[in-house]
């Protein structure tokens, strides 16, 4: 308890420490070097090291980087992102490392992924992912340890203004890069990032940034209705049908807690269950007729191919099912293990097409158990918050954080990123969970410093006291 008292207060103090007025807080906030130097590194794990001008398949590249021939370099910029980011890690190490102790499982898969590189199918390619892993989340620990909530939306909306805007640039004015030619779709937007799919994605995350952020400018107000209208562009322009789903979802999620708001606690979460019931009633309706949503979605029965992926994945996880092959070590294309499920399914792949299947196939349950627990514990923090908090500005902020959350979850069902050493997606994911512990941890604190209510002593009455001085 008082680890969680201390951890508690140093985030308030934090808080304290950086509110100011709205003037004080841009030129504090946009006029420091280290600021723009962050962006660039972000911009480097948005476009997941990847020149916007290679136009190779996805996976073409991934066994490129895992031959000879491109691995120096892809080791070099590995080592190179690294230590840009022990530099930022540095200047607050002290913070860092309390928010590593209080993520501990967040911590641990990294480490577990150094850990078991002996036992890895390519040691040395596990190592520097690993590596950049680690780093990449300790970069996560000094954003939000230094940055305000509205600080660090605001750094994502001006990355996501400035790459959904290059990759609309890139599509129309730029067709031969910024469009998904070799993925076989020929009118499909992919922009400056690899995939249509990645593309959907990313526009996805960064619509929800948009949508939470409060502008304390003109400038910012307008740059966030800007980024709302081209993110809906990308989105549907780069043809992707999960990004349209959860688009849909993210919707409803929207309007849904607006409207719980108006809401008494005791009648939120009554509300919340009966959305709860409903959810579970669509999902049975999903599975037992299938069809129609997959129609809806442009698909066929199998997803486009990834049943059969699937099922060629769970007969190679059924040989290493504890530990796997090692991270970042399957997929090396006609290689290893990987090799027997292209032949299976005839097709060059570089993820399983779910990212829990990728997690088993690299770490094994070990590795699976711990990010199950990871959505565990960013679930329970969020529920604790939304039926706890009574501050409305902590109460947006849950909200968001638990919108990452749910989006991340139903994702990783159909594409790959948990734990994706080179994944923007996956690091707003660490910044939400980081964000509802630390929203956790500081309810808990304000909650055992409340003063006990005073109870009133019983009152008695005037007949009472007369019949007690007769008696006597």
């Amino acid at each position: 308890m008082a680890t969680a008292q201390t951890f508690g207060r140093a985030t308030v103090r934090d808080r304290v420490r950086r509110l100011g007025s709205p003037a004080e807080e841009a030129r504090s906030f946009w006029t420091r070097a280290s600021t723009w130097g962050l962006l660039l590194v972000l911009l480097y794990f948005a476009l997941a090291g990847v020149s916007p001008f290679a136009n190779e398949p996805v996976a073409t590249r991934v066994v490129a980087t895992s031959s000879a021939g491109g691995v120096l370099v892809e080791r070099f910029s590995k080592l190179f992102i690294f230590l840009v980011c022990m530099i930022f890690v540095v200047q607050r190490h002290q913070s860092v490392r309390r928010l590593s102790m209080r993520m501990k499982l967040v911590t641990s898969f990294p480490i577990l992924a150094l850990l078991l590189s002996p036992v890895s199918q390519l040691a040395t390619r596990t190592i520097s992912s690993g590596v950049l892993l680690l780093a990449g989340t300790l970069l996560l620990y000094y954003i939000m340890s230094r940055y305000t909530l509205n600080e660090v939306l605001e750094l994502l909306l001006v990355l996501g203004t400035a790459t959904i805007v290059a990759s609309i640039v890139f599509a129309l004015a730029l067709p031969q890069y910024g469009r998904d030619l070799l993925g076989g779709h020929d009118t499909a937007w992919k922009g400056i990032f690899m995939a249509k799919n990645y593309l959907g994605n990313v526009a996805l995350y960064f619509l929800t940034v948009a949508v939470s952020y409060r502008g304390r400018t003109p400038l910012l107000r307008s740059v966030r209705a800007s980024q709302i209208l081209f993110c809906l562009i990308a989105i549907a322009f780069s043809r992707a049908a999960t990004a349209y789903l959860l688009t849909a979802v993210y919707l409803v999620y929207v309007v849904t807690m607006k409207t719980l708001r108006g809401f008494r606690k005791k009648d939120y979460f009554v509300l919340c269950i009966l959305l709860l019931v409903a959810f579970c009633a669509t999902t049975v309706i999903i599975v037992a007729w299938p069809g129609f949503l997959f129609s809806l979605l442009g698909k066929d029965v199998t997803l486009t191919g990834r049943t059969e992926i699937w099922s060629a994945v769970i007969d190679s996880i059924a040989k290493r099912p504890l530990l796997g092959y090692g991270y970042d070590a399957f997929w090396l294309g006609l290689e290893g293990e990987s090799y027997r499920i292209i032949l299976t399914v005839s097709w060059a792949l570089a993820q399983a097409q779910n990212g829990f299947l990728d997690v088993l196939l690299e770490m094994g349950a070990v590795g699976l158990t711990i990010v199950l627990l990871v959505f565990g514990f960013a679930f329970r923090d969020a529920l604790t918050c939304l039926f706890r908090s009574r501050d409305d500005a902590q109460l947006r902020a849950v909200e968001w954080y638990l919108a990452i959350v749910i989006l991340t979850l139903i994702y990783n069902l159909d594409e790959s990123f948990l734990f994706t050493p080179k994944h923007l997606c996956w690091m707003i994911f660490l910044i939400a969970c980081v964000g509802l512990k630390m929203e956790w941890m500081g309810l808990r604190v304000s909650t055992a410093h409340q003063p006990a209510p005073r109870i009133a002593p019983p009152e008695i009455s005037t007949a009472r006291i007369e019949r007690r001085y007769a008696l006597s």
